[in-house]
């Protein structure tokens, strides 16, 4: 979901520690332990990096960005004189599978007019809003067999590392244009060609092998893979990648995960922030630690389905005396983790402590305040009864919290946030769902009205409140870390506006956070958009749309043997086609 995963660590990137030096050479199949399975193979609607991950095995994308914030081209090179029109090249030798041919402009201008920027959003992509500016569509000219220009209306330098071709996919026109006409969108799910990556070609380090849904799914080495012959990337790619085989293995219960990475059974996964002292200790693993971009939210569902009270501002600002998120950061996630306060790390360059409201922590932590306050901000009709929260019928406030199943930190923080809720008279039922359940029938919307949902820009924007809702019902939800964009954050307004692509909550600003969006997007004043950005981050964090938890450190547990990687900077394991089996 721009960028999105579950709670409880990342997976797949690292640094070598101590891992042992060797021969880089191809041999052995790489095995990650992961809690959930993907979602679909059609890239055009994932929202969820389990689905991202199985695509990118064939896929390399428009380019990487390295932990030194250069661009490093994979199927794109990016140039500009202006920082306003940026040329796109599609690099030589690249073909889709037959009968697909080579990969050219056209492929590119096709996909990114009828799909990224359909009107209608028919096809669903999740993040048509990057290519928007002001309102409208960015212009995007075909120049040549292997180039194509984006014409921005202002400058923008900050252009490549905004997650609109950083990582983008493509499909081949001739395989696209079946299902345009028609807007069949049906028919674009259920194409045996995109649900087995078939046309992938030479594109990508893998191959598709096998997908059993729940289970495994397994992508074979590309002997075609394009790297082979390219003349302008490190030594290291032109043999990559340096396993037979990637293997994604569904281990749902995180103890038996833990336990296959004891044993060699699989060759990665994360490492709950409890157990990571004693990983560490463990010679035949080596733990990684990193920070990560990904901020958890407990997110109030503000559309029909949700608890209405959470519409109204003082309500969420008063319950964000309820949680102490010090006591999650040190005792849950063992200090394996910072607070958050609104959609920024505070490492971020975006915020500002004079624009910032921290909550639940220190004085902003009170159950007796949030009582008092929750009083006050709820309508006539609630109250307290004793020790209860009641509301209309003269019952207790009852609130459904769901949450993905398979990691134990997750499940300790929400049965943490039930017992803090209980402390102002309300009670939460806590619903474990598998985390591809959660997306489809939590967090996509379900339009239930006639006709065409009125400005509904795709599966995980809400619609209007009364409108489109959630296929089951649900008042809060964790579990879910949303990428904050640190190094290009005008990227999150999808989740802060009324119609943003990933505003499934329903959250209706009453600041014009657009408007100082769209400020700091187009502006070359750096001071400018300094202002405009940590004014609006400062405006999430005395509305709390939701409620901005934490952010935990990335850590991974690989076997002790693998190397290749760099330093654990933010951003590392943009180059993971590299990594290899010391032997």
């Amino acid at each position: 979901m721009a960028g999105c995963n579950f709670g409880g660590g990342q997976s797949g990137t690292g640094s070598t520690g101590g891992a042992p030096s060797g021969t880089r050479a191809v041999r052995g199949e790489w095995v990650e332990g992961a809690a959930t399975d993907a979602e679909s193979l059609l890239w055009i609607q994932v929202a969820d990096a389990a689905s991202a991950a199985r695509v990118g095995t064939a896929l390399d994308g428009a380019y990487a960005v390295t932990t030194d914030e250069e661009v490093f081209p994979l199927w794109l090179a990016l140039a500009t004189d202006d920082e306003r029109v940026y040329e796109c090249r599609v690099r030589d030798g690249l073909r889709w599978s037959d009968p697909y041919g080579e990969m050219t402009a056209e492929d590119w201008v096709y996909m990114i007019q009828n799909v990224f920027q359909a009107p209608d959003n028919w096809a669903g992509y999740t993040d048509q809003g990057s290519w928007q500016r002001n309102g409208e569509f960015i212009p995007v000219v075909k120049t040549g067999r292997r180039t194509f220009e984006i014409r921005l209306p202002d400058p923008d330098p900050a252009f490549p590392m905004r997650p609109i071709l950083w990582g983008s996919f493509c499909l081949p026109k001739g395989l696209l244009e079946r299902y345009v006409s028609d807007k069949d969108v049906e028919g674009l799910k259920r194409d045996r060609e995109i649900q087995t990556l078939a046309y992938s070609g030479n594109l990508g380090p893998y191959t598709f092998e096998r997908w059993n849904r729940e289970s495994e799914f397994v992508a074979t080495r590309n002997p075609d893979y394009y790297m082979h012959e390219a003349a302008d990337v490190p030594e290291t790619w032109r043999d990559a990648p340096y396993f037979q085989r990637y293997v994604f293995k569904v281990i749902p219960e995180e103890s038996i995960r833990l336990s296959a990475l004891q044993t060699t059974e699989i060759t990665s996964t994360s490492i709950p922030p409890a157990k990571v002292t004693q990983y560490e200790s463990l010679p035949s693993v080596q733990v990684q630690q990193a920070p990560q971009p990904f901020n958890l939210l407990l997110i109030y569902n503000q559309r029909a389905n949700g608890w209405r009270p959470f519409r109204r501002r003082a309500v969420r600002r008063a319950l964000s005396y309820v949680v102490n998120k010090e006591a999650i950061v040190d005792s849950i996630l063992r200090g394996h983790a910072q607070v958050a306060h609104t959609f920024q790390p505070q490492w971020s360059d975006w915020y500002d402590d004079s624009q910032v409201e921290e909550t639940g922590v220190g004085e902003q932590y009170d159950p007796q305040t949030a009582r008092s306050r929750l009083a006050d901000a709820l309508p006539d009709r609630f109250g307290y009864d004793g020790g209860d929260l009641v509301g209309p019928t003269g019952q207790q406030v009852s609130l459904t919290l769901v949450y993905p199943v398979g990691t134990e930190t997750t499940k300790t923080t929400v049965e943490y946030v039930a017992q803090a809720y209980g402390k102002v008279g309300i009670d939460v039922a806590l619903e474990g769902v598998q985390f591809n359940t959660l997306l489809r029938k939590y967090a996509q919307n379900s339009y239930r009205g006639s006709g065409s949902p009125p400005w509904q820009t795709g599966p995980f924007n809400a619609g209007p409140r009364n409108a489109a809702t959630s296929q089951e019902p649900w008042d809060m939800l964790y579990g879910i870390a949303f990428n904050t964009y640190p190094r290009t954050p005008t990227a999150t307004r999808g989740f802060w506006e009324r119609r943003g692509d990933t505003n499934f909550f329903g959250y209706y600003p009453e600041a014009d956070l657009a408007s100082l969006f769209d400020t700091a997007g187009t502006t070359t004043d750096d001071a400018v958009r300094q202002e405009a950005l940590t004014e609006a981050f400062g405006v999430l964090s005395r509305d709390q749309p939701c409620n901005f938890v934490n952010f935990e450190e990335s850590i991974t547990g690989y076997q002790d043997e693998i190397a290749g990687f760099g330093p654990t900077d933010f951003g590392y394991g943009w180059d993971a086609t590299t990594w290899y089996a010391a032997g």
